[in-house]
């Protein structure tokens, strides 16, 4: 077998660039017998003109046919999982037929599946050795020292390889731009993930890498633009993206966050003028109150009709600067619905009656007398039911609204956009830490308990067109 590669593309070592053509050329073939010494035990190496000519033994023709026919079995194995028969497989094969490039470039990928990054890039190397524009075995080296070894020079070397082989491949495009990024390059990292983006436009961490991008150059507003086209793509099937989407739900949220906080005057006054415009349209003033007495709620509003005042009151917990505003916009646009509302003629009350509420206990009944069992008190015992029903009745009719609401600050008052998003991310992480808490669920009668079936949500006692 005689296998020829030109000097140029001989890799002594990445991180130390040695030109074979400039040195003594029995130093020259020293270094190349000792590169390729992984061939056989006994290789001859020559120099003509710029190539590298290196002869040694072949095994005979049934024996590589054979070994032919065991790779297919270690791909498959590999395939599987089953790494460490795949590891023995491809050795036995490369005993046989060390030149062959797929079986060692398969033996390495096996061992990096194993944890043995060692072992992977020794492999690697030797597969370009073999063939210098291996493509997949430039781009595994790259990504070895890029999140292993952490040596960013080395890893570029390997990508920028890679590059000049197919510049089109949107995998290494990705890990290029990503190297980069971190190299303080930011003008190259940019274009090498626009061109990525261009290439496969429903890659989750081409979005990701952007955003990073613009995050580090405190571009917020483009943060969200590029993670919003993001969102807006199909969900990638493939399992490993999880945790790309939740570093780009993540960092969305944290970025509303910082600009929220960032523009907290701005935001207040804006919300201040909404105020202003609800006063002269109502013709009510409106209190604005921080109450840090409210329990269960973030925020609440006393209609000046309802309590006999000649204002609204609008009270708010503090709970973090972002929401805030929010906080308030949420219970001012309710003053307003209202507002419109009785201009119509349209404003009503929400209410039940006695037999509605009686019913709604009777629905479950059977619960109550589970909670006697386990040793609760008959008054503590009405006092949880009769706050479960109170509550879900509040629930009810809020929830319509409170879209109505969100709709309309979202469409109307734009600039509120982060603050609103962080607000209702708060909420729903609550909201989830109750429905998720196990003793809640255990003592909490199972019709007033929200389910994912519309169908079953709607056998609450409480849903009943009678209330």
């Amino acid at each position: 077998m005689i296998v020829y590669v030109q000097l140029k593309d001989i890799i002594i070592d990445p991180s130390k660039k040695i030109d074979l053509l400039s040195i003594p050329k029995d130093e020259a073939i020293s270094l190349i017998k000792n590169s390729y010494g992984f061939l056989s035990s006994s290789i001859d190496v020559s120099m003509e003109g710029d190539n590298a000519v290196i002869k040694f033994t072949e095994e005979k023709a049934e024996k590589v046919n054979e070994a032919l026919k065991l790779y297919q079995k270690g791909v498959k194995e590999a395939e599987r999982g089953e790494y460490s028969k795949a590891i023995k497989t491809f050795g036995n094969v490369l005993e046989v037929v060390p030149q062959h490039v797929d079986a060692r470039r398969n033996l390495a990928m096996a061992y990096l599946e194993s944890g043995d990054a060692e072992k992977a890039e020794e492999y690697l190397r030797e597969c370009l050795r073999l063939d210098p524009n291996d493509r997949w075995s430039n781009l595994l080296l790259g990504n070895i020292y890029a999140r292993i070894k952490r040596n960013l020079d080395v890893a570029e070397f390997f990508y920028q390889k890679c590059y000049e082989i197919d510049p089109n491949d949107n995998f290494m495009l990705n890990n290029y731009a990503a190297v980069m990024l971190e190299k303080g390059k930011p003008d190259m990292a940019k274009e090498l993930f626009e061109k990525a983006l261009s290439i496969a436009p429903s890659y989750p961490n081409t979005y990701y890498g952007l955003a990073l991008l613009y995050q580090n150059q405190n571009r917020p507003e483009l943060v969200l633009e590029i993670l919003e086209r993001l969102f807006s793509q199909p969900k990638s099937k493939d399992i490993r993206s999880s945790t790309v989407y939740k570093m780009a739900r993540d960092t969305y949220r944290q970025v509303c966050k910082d600009m929220a906080e960032s523009k907290f005057d701005n935001l207040l006054e804006t919300v201040l003028n909404r105020k202003k415009s609800i006063e002269s349209e109502g013709g009510f003033p409106i209190q604005v109150v921080e109450d840090n007495t409210l329990e269960y709620i973030s925020a609440t509003v006393q209609m000046a009709w309802k309590h006999n005042r000649e204002e609204h009151i609008v009270k708010y917990r503090k709970k973090m600067s972002a929401v805030t505003p929010h906080l308030i916009a949420h219970e001012l646009e309710h003053i307003a619905l209202e507002e419109e509302a009785r201009r119509l003629g349209r404003n009503r009350y929400f209410a039940t009656t006695a037999a509605t509420r009686e019913y709604a206990i009777r629905s479950v009944s059977g619960h109550i007398e589970k909670l006697q069992e386990w040793g609760y008190s008959d008054d503590g015992i009405t006092n949880v039911i009769l706050k479960l029903t109170s509550g879900l009745c509040n629930q009810l009719f809020n929830s319509p609204s409170d879209m109505m609401v969100e709709y309309r600050i979202f469409e109307n008052m734009k600039e509120l956009y982060p603050s609103q998003f962080v607000s209702l991310c708060q909420f729903q992480e609550e909201a989830l830490q109750l429905l998720q808490n196990k003793d809640i669920k255990r003592n909490t009668p199972p019709p007033l308990v929200p389910v994912k079936c519309g169908a079953e949500l709607r056998q609450c006692a409480l849903c009943r067109p009678s209330l």
